[in-house]
């Protein structure tokens, strides 16, 4: 997506009295790289699948050579329960390629009240931050100027297990990041006072 078309779908979202301050796309590479570790989970995941079903599959068929009644070839059916499994794996494995696909339609954008994470084409979504979601900012800065942003939200996710962790939201691949990471304090410092 070139800028032109990012800050159109950027002016799209605003609302009355808001001005923008700054537009930017995800590197979609660097989007991919952070879904690698998954992506090397699934390998064994997919590999496990793959064999159970095929083990499934010679036991079976050897079942039903040996005896043919209802109740061995009812057996035959046993080796498609691996399937979820083996389509669980693939997915993970290809997670570098949804994140990749991901990133090359999100649109990040900072304004006079809120920082928007743009997803999607035809179907967008929109995550807005106001000043008093964020809690705290982090950037990492690569050589080239380059970097992310990491925000921590006041909001909340829980477990079944009752463990409470702060909701993040990344902005990845942002090419000028310190100008973006100051324009992110400054609009965390519009925080109201409690």
């Amino acid at each position: 997506m070139n800028p032109g078309d990012a800050q159109l779908r950027a002016q799209s979202e605003l609302q009355s009295g808001e001005s923008l301050y700054w537009t930017g796309t995800a590197d979609p590479r660097r989007l991919a790289l952070t879904a690698l570790p998954a992506s090397i989970f699934g390998i064994p995941f997919a590999g496990f699948a793959l064999f159970w079903i095929t083990q499934a599959y010679h036991a079976t068929s050897a079942m039903s050579k040996s005896s043919n009644n209802a109740f061995t070839n009812g057996f035959k059916l046993f080796p498609i329960f691996g399937l979820p499994f083996l389509f669980v794996g693939l997915g993970v494995i290809l997670a570098p390629l949804w994140a990749f696909l991901k990133g090359s339609n999100t649109v990040y954008a900072v304004t006079n009240q809120r920082v928007m994470v743009i997803t999607g084409g035809g179907n967008r979504s929109v995550k807005s931050l106001t000043p008093a979601d964020i809690v705290s900012i982090a950037h990492r800065e690569r050589p080239d100027g380059s970097g992310d942003i990491l925000i921590v939200t006041n909001a909340i996710t829980r477990s079944n297990n009752n463990l409470v962790s702060p909701v993040k939201v990344a902005l990845c691949g942002i090419p000028n990041v310190k100008q973006v990471v100051q324009q992110v304090i400054q609009l965390h410092t519009q925080r109201p006072a409690a």
